[in-house]
């Protein structure tokens, strides 16, 4: 009775876990070996695009450039001996097209687009308004985890994490314009790191 007991036990155990979705770690590199990278007093941000729908299935089970966003791996190293950063990501903020052209006169939707900060786009609304199924909470959740947030760097500390910017669901990839402000904890002095891609 005691062993059935303990097999039914270990059963009840095993299968949530078995049902589990395994999401591989993405592959984090230093910001200078990422293919986007800038940096600024001592200060470094390095970006990889997730762009292909391969690895979008392999990293997050599902593809998300049809659905209209782009995954971006963000690593964000304080080289400061001393001082530490202070991250917002809300204060992150980013715009598509050529900066160098002149604005359309009308006020049209890549206007609108390119006025959105990263901040003021609402996390999960995305995603389920991208249609993903209920089942895919594994999915949602994975996303959630990953995803790129707000806080205190240390001297000589890195952190990592996905933004999700919205891009054209068709056609070709405009191009996207991201800055970063980054402040320095204890002083008015500010770092903004501006990237294209």
């Amino acid at each position: 009775m005691m062993k059935s007991f303990c097999g039914l036990m270990l059963l009840a155990w095993v299968m949530p876990v078995q049902g589990a979705q395994k999401f591989p770690d993405y592959p984090v590199r230093r910001p200078g070996d990422c293919s986007i990278s800038a940096r600024q007093d001592d200060v470094s941000i390095g970006l990889e695009l997730v762009e292909s729908d391969e690895d979008q299935m392999t990293y997050f089970h599902t593809s998300l450039s049809p659905q209209g966003f782009l995954p971006v791996m963000v690593v964000v190293h304080n080289r400061s001996k001393s001082d530490s950063l202070l991250l917002d990501k809300g204060g992150i903020s980013y715009g598509v097209g050529d900066p160098g052209k002149a604005a359309p006169k009308e006020n049209s939707v890549g206007q609108k687009v390119a006025i959105t900060t990263t901040g003021a786009i609402p996390f999960i609304g995305p995603f389920i308004a991208m249609g993903l199924a209920e089942d895919a909470s594994q999915v949602k959740q994975n996303m959630v985890v990953r995803e790129l947030q707000s806080g205190t760097i240390s001297a000589g500390e890195t952190v990592h994490g996905f933004l999700y910017l919205p891009i054209p669901k068709k056609g070709t990839r405009p191009k996207i314009h991201i800055q970063f402000p980054i402040a320095w904890a204890g002083s008015d002095r500010t770092s903004v790191l501006k990237l294209d891609f």
